[in-house]
């Protein structure tokens, strides 16, 4: 179940934007709630619990959709937020927010659509996890926290935000039970999440905590490839 709210505060846009998510929601088969509200005052009235995608109206009255956005994110740092804006400069203040993605009024079908879809595969992303024996105890592993991932024979180190894990296993496994195309074998013996990677430069990956991990000759390719078209990917 995907939950989206709409905050816009245009008759017009909010049903044009219903319509479009029904016809969206019934071609890909997935199961979906909307929330609409026709301002930021209204929406924080009655916040809604786990929504998965705003589509916010930059221009709106009194709490404008930047500022709503910037009170959306103190109270919840994972949710995908999709601008909708007749004025492409506000493009780069979302980038504060962690708002990657514009459209422009009046919104198109496809546009939203894209959109839509390529929140979902994050949403999908963001509520993967993995079980974990480290240490006697089976650990539950957000795999968005882990950030690189080394072996050497058969002793594995998981690399998170927060902690070192250190359990028994083969990278083989271990990057099935992953299973997610943001990780990136980019060494035989490393596994490097490509959300935590800041740059990449010859046969190095510099990871935003400013760490660095060995990309082999034979893999430096394929790992640059992955690292643009993610960057690609979130600026769409």
């Amino acid at each position: 179940m995907i939950k989206i709210a709409i905050c816009e505060d245009e008759k017009e846009q909010q049903e044009l934007l219903k319509d479009y998510i029904e016809q969206i929601f019934k071609g890909i088969s997935v199961e979906y709630s909307l929330y609409i509200f026709n301002s930021g005052e209204e929406l924080f009235e009655n916040y809604p619990k786990d929504i998965d995608i705003f589509l916010l109206d930059i221009q709106l009255n009194e709490i404008n959709g930047m500022d709503t956005a910037r009170k959306i994110r103190l109270l919840d740092n994972k949710v995908e937020i999709i601008f909708i804006t007749s004025l492409i400069e506000y493009a780069l203040e979302g980038y504060e927010v962690r708002a990657y993605r514009f459209l422009i009024k009046p919104v198109k079908y496809d546009d939203l659509k894209e959109n839509i879809i390529n929140c979902i595969k994050e949403v999908d992303i963001k509520n993967k996890y993995i079980i974990v024996k480290a240490q006697g105890n089976q650990i539950k592993l957000d795999i968005n926290e882990i950030t690189y991932i080394e072996v050497q024979k058969e002793n594995i180190t998981i690399h998170t935000l927060n902690q070192i894990y250190e359990i028994k296993g083969t990278m083989n496994n271990i990057e099935k039970d992953i299973n997610c195309s943001r990780f990136c074998r980019c060494h035989k013996s490393f596994l490097v999440n490509l959300e935590h990677v800041k740059s990449i430069k010859q046969y190095v990956v510099i990871l935003e905590n400013s760490e660095e991990v060995p990309v082999s000759r034979y893999r430096f390719k394929e790992t640059k490839e992955k690292f643009f078209d993610l960057i690609e990917e979130k600026l769409c």
